[in-house]
């Protein structure tokens, strides 16, 4: 199995409280610029989200070949759990699952906004528990050897890797945190350079 090629050691799982405050009194808020996460997808390879019930503002950028694609409220409690006591968890696939299937499992752009339907005043705080799945950093990141995956890489031109070339979880993620974070990096090798 594919999550089992590793050295062993600890995983870079993490469970996250997170906390998105209010709007201060006086707020200039502009419904159309103001968010509250910018858009992104997680790193790892799945995300689990716990939401509290009235408190909107995750929105998904589903696949599309348009070149305007619209951002897409998730509802936290879809039909039919609309009258359970507690929303359901949300599944967000993730970058490392998108790799390890060579796309055919897409990770999910996404975002948290202020809710639009309220005035400033009555935006309330949000909270919500995301548990992040990552890999032990030494696992070697390959495709699951399942005839399907191969098989949507070739049809959607996915590109095929070198055979013999292979990163792990650790370098998947420095990439991304280097993609993420490109003008912190570039600051930190120059401020290297410049002791050496």
């Amino acid at each position: 199995m594919v999550f089992l090629r590793h050295q062993g050691g600890t995983t870079g799982c993490i469970l996250r409280l997170l906390y998105y405050p209010s709007l201060p009194p006086n707020s200039d808020y502009q419904p159309d610029v103001d968010i509250r996460a910018g858009a992104h997808s997680d790193y790892g390879s799945i995300t689990l989200l716990f939401q509290r019930p009235s408190q909107p503002g995750l929105e998904i950028l589903p696949p599309s070949k348009s070149s305007s694609p619209t951002w897409t409220p998730v509802p936290i409690q879809p039909p039919p759990t609309e009258n359970d006591p507690s929303p359901p968890i949300l599944v967000n696939i993730g970058d490392l699952l998108s790799h390890w299937t060579n796309n055919l499992l897409v990770s999910t752009v996404h975002r948290v906004i202020f809710p639009k339907s309220t005035l400033p005043s009555e935006i309330a705080d949000r909270y919500s528990i995301a548990y992040f799945c990552h890999p032990v950093g030494s696992t070697v990141l390959e495709s699951v050897p399942s005839e399907r995956v191969r098989k949507f890489g070739e049809e959607n031109g996915e590109v095929q890797r070198k055979k013999g070339e292979k990163i792990t979880a650790d370098e998947h993620l420095m990439g991304r945190l280097r993609a993420t974070y490109l003008i912190m990096y570039e600051n930190e090798e120059v401020n290297q350079a410049e002791k050496e």
